[in-house]
């Protein structure tokens, strides 16, 4: 094939900024655009190749369509027909099923039915036996039962006799004993607290006396020492308190005075140390960003070098 690119093209071709996917449209529009000559045999045939290959493909694609759209057909015939059997032989088997289960069911009612029937009949014989036993058993039970609460209320007759003439007889003790015991204890009592009371009354007289004449030197002793401490503690408060103001006030202008020396000391220190660290890292900061410029202007100046020379390879091919 003859070489169509001109030096002029290829001027105008690096010009491009971005030519697209190995410039494919430039491609495309050099090789239709081509019209060999009749001693280039090599392009004619190139070129009826070419046309013969996309005839050849558009009918096999009309081919693949059409028999696409013939298989579709038959598939749906085939699902169709497979759906039709399926149902009928579901529908059979669903009637059958449902026979059986109604013969079954019929079959298990009948014979629960009679078992029933023939528990009820054995039910209402146990009952009939079990009331007549229990009958016997009521009976037999209540004459017993009457038979005892007769003894045991003649019993409890001759008890409660006896026990009430006991009761009688102890309650007349008892209460000659307690008359007798009440009055020599009243006796008593009653000297006992006439005594008490004129010795307990002449007793807290006394106390009373001598109690109010003690409460009285207490409390005036107790005046007197209390004014005397009070009035020499408040002296020796107040000039304990003026001494510790003064001591107070001093320490703390000579502490606050270093403390105000110390910090801007500290701060005229730290400002020196932030000032440097912040010139280091612009000066870091700053090689940095320059760096990073003169890398990408390199990968960018790589990358169009590259593009140019595979658009001038990829055009020269043709």
């Amino acid at each position: 094939m003859a070489e169509t690119n001109k030096p002029e093209e290829e001027d105008q071709q690096e010009g491009v900024k971005d030519p697209g996917s190995y410039n494919f449209q430039k491609i495309m529009d050099d090789f239709y655009k081509y019209e060999p000559t009749e001693d280039d045999a090599e392009g004619r045939s190139y070129k009826m190749g070419l046309a013969g290959d996309m005839i050849s493909k558009g009918f096999d694609s009309d081919l693949s369509e059409k028999m696409a759209y013939t298989q579709a057909g038959i598939s749906k015939d085939m699902m169709s027909q497979q759906a039709d059997l399926d149902l009928r032989n579901q529908s059979e088997a669903r009637e059958q099923e449902f026979g059986y289960g109604m013969q079954s069911m019929g079959a298990q009612f009948e014979h629960q039915n009679n078992f029933a029937n023939s528990q009820y009949d054995r039910d209402v014989g146990m009952l009939a036996a079990t009331g007549e036993q229990d009958r016997k058993n009521i009976t037999a039970a209540g004459q017993e039962n009457r038979l005892g609460e007769i003894v045991k209320g003649e019993q409890s007759r001759l008890n409660i006799g006896s026990q009430g003439q006991q009761d009688r007889q102890n309650i007349t003790t008892q209460g000659n004993v307690d008359v007798s015991k009440i009055g020599a204890q009243g006796t008593e009592d009653r000297a006992n607290i006439s005594t008490q009371q004129i010795m307990q009354s002449a007793r807290e007289q006394a106390n009373i006396g001598a109690q109010g004449t003690q409460d009285r030197a207490n409390i005036t002793t107790q005046q007197q020492a209390q004014s005397d401490r009070e009035t020499e503690n408040i002296r020796v408060q107040g000039d304990s308190d003026r001494q510790s103001i003064q001591t107070q006030q001093s320490s703390q202008g000579e502490r606050e005075r270093g403390n105000i020396s110390t910090q801007g000391s500290e701060d005229r220190q730290s400002i020196g140390a932030q000032g440097e660290q912040d010139r280091l890292k612009i000066g870091a900061q700053g090689d940095d960003n320059r760096q990073t410029m003169e890398k990408e202007d390199e990968l960018v100046a790589k990358k169009s070098t590259r593009q140019q020379a595979r658009s001038r390879s990829l055009a020269r091919a043709f």
